[in-house]
């Protein structure tokens, strides 16, 4: 027992020296996000060109997230897939700046598009996957740790890795220098999966009938078994509310640093390195307070400071001011992002991970693709201000739907052993 104990703890330690260096590979691949609309623009990409470059990634998640994790679901051991599927749509970048050699600028655009919609398949069903190696690579009750320094890794590599690559767009004429750029992505991409492939976790529980049917009897058996988790249910409405908060920002807050603040360029990139530097600092305090007090304390301060930020920032116009109040949605976002994850974590059974991962994946990334038009669509129609009160209202909402919750499983819990005990009594 001793030795097997030794070899499991030698085991975890191994991953999560391993998930670690991947982060440092992640924030590399991750500030391909700042670069990649830039560089279609300069292409002579269209307004619609960046928003679909945008929305592709949601869009193939939501429609085929729940068939990538129903077929994931029957493999024996999900660690191969997770890094080949992630290796696969990282090479995406390289294609790209081997595109942008050879093709006509004027024809580039539709083939650069049509390679990132590509990529979005392996990219989707590797994030299906992603919960249950992290679970796994974590070992019992580490999760929220590990996470916790995962995230924070790569927001560090990710801003150094910005301002590097921002550095680097100065030394190469352009496209040579976007196109150095997106093969330095794929090179990390290449990193990240010498790390992840070697991260050992416990093999899937095959689960009876996971395989066969037809469609319909597929879907009808896949409904039976999430409708039959109603706190998963529950969970996944809920989350559904705070992620639709955030869509609602996506348009917004670009819009009220632009328009309503006047925010130069240079005040912009103050934002987002706030924005950043809090999300590192909330990663680091949320494992610490979950060390301390436990993870389920912390979703509940993070999604109420997470609602009030933007209600204070529809309030004032003093640059300084909005750089703090986004530093502060930072650290909230952080703390909430861990405890969902976590929490919806303990509300699946593991021998059906990968496709409750799916289905979260796809309601997640639902929310997603409509919130953003409708945060527009109300910025036009009421102000921006006025909408960024929408979205503390959106976001509060989903706070008091968790506070509800989290009361009724306590009561829950104070009523069971008295329900258990009456039997006795009679």
């Amino acid at each position: 027992m001793a030795g097997a104990s030794a070899a499991r703890s030698a085991v975890q330690i191994r991953n999560w020296r391993l998930v670690q260096l991947d982060s440092v590979f992640i924030g590399v691949v991750n500030a391909s996000g700042t670069f990649l609309p830039v560089f279609l623009l300069r292409l002579g990409a269209s307004p619609s060109d960046i928003g679909l470059l945008t929305a592709l990634p949601a869009l193939t998640a939501f429609a085929l997230a729940i068939p990538f994790g129903r077929w994931l679901q029957r493999r024996r051991n999900t660690v191969p897939w997770y890094s080949r599927l992630r290796l696969i749509a990282w090479s995406s970048y390289a294609v790209m700046a081997a595109v942008a050699v050879v093709v006509p600028r004027e024809q580039a655009i539709p083939i650069l598009l049509a390679v990132w919609a590509l990529a979005s398949l392996p990219s989707t069903a590797a994030l299906v996957t992603f919960p249950m190696v992290m679970d796994g690579a974590a070992g019992p009750g580490g999760r929220f740790d590990l996470l916790g320094r995962r995230w924070a890794i790569a927001g560090v590599s990710g801003a150094i890795s910005v301002a590097i690559g921002g550095q680097l767009l100065g030394v190469f004429p352009f496209p040579t220098n976007f196109e150095v750029l997106l093969v330095i992505v794929s090179v990390a991409g290449v990193g990240s999966f010498l790390q992840s492939s070697r991260l050992v976790i416990p093999d899937q529980v095959p689960v009876a009938g996971a395989a066969g049917g037809p469609p319909r009897a597929r879907m009808a058996g896949l409904w039976r078994l999430i409708a039959s988790n109603r706190a998963f249910v529950r969970f996944e409405l809920r989350s559904f509310v705070y992620v639709a908060s955030i869509g609602l920002a996506m348009p917004i807050l670009p819009l009220f640093y632009v328009h309503e603040v006047g925010a130069p360029d240079s005040w912009i990139g103050i934002i987002g390195s706030a924005a950043s530097a809090g999300s590192v600092l909330g990663y680091l305090v949320a494992r610490q307070l979950a060390r301390r007090q436990g993870a389920t304390l912390i979703l509940l301060p993070s999604l109420l400071v997470a609602a009030a930020a933007p209600a204070v920032m529809a309030l004032i116009g003093w640059l300084p001011a909005v750089a703090v109040i986004a530093f502060v949605m930072g650290v909230a976002g952080a703390g909430a992002q861990l405890a969902l994850f976590d929490a919806m974590l303990r509300r699946i059974p593991t021998q059906h991970g990968v496709t409750f991962s799916s289905v979260d994946q796809s309601l997640q990334n639902l929310a997603l693709v409509i919130t953003p038009n409708v945060g527009g669509l109300i910025a036009l129609a009421f102000g921006v201000r006025w909408a960024l009160v929408v979205v503390a209202a959106l976001a509060f909402l989903a706070f008091v739907l968790f506070l509800l919750d989290s009361r009724a499983a306590r009561v829950e819990t104070v009523l069971r052993p008295v329900a258990m005990e009456e039997p006795n009594v009679a």
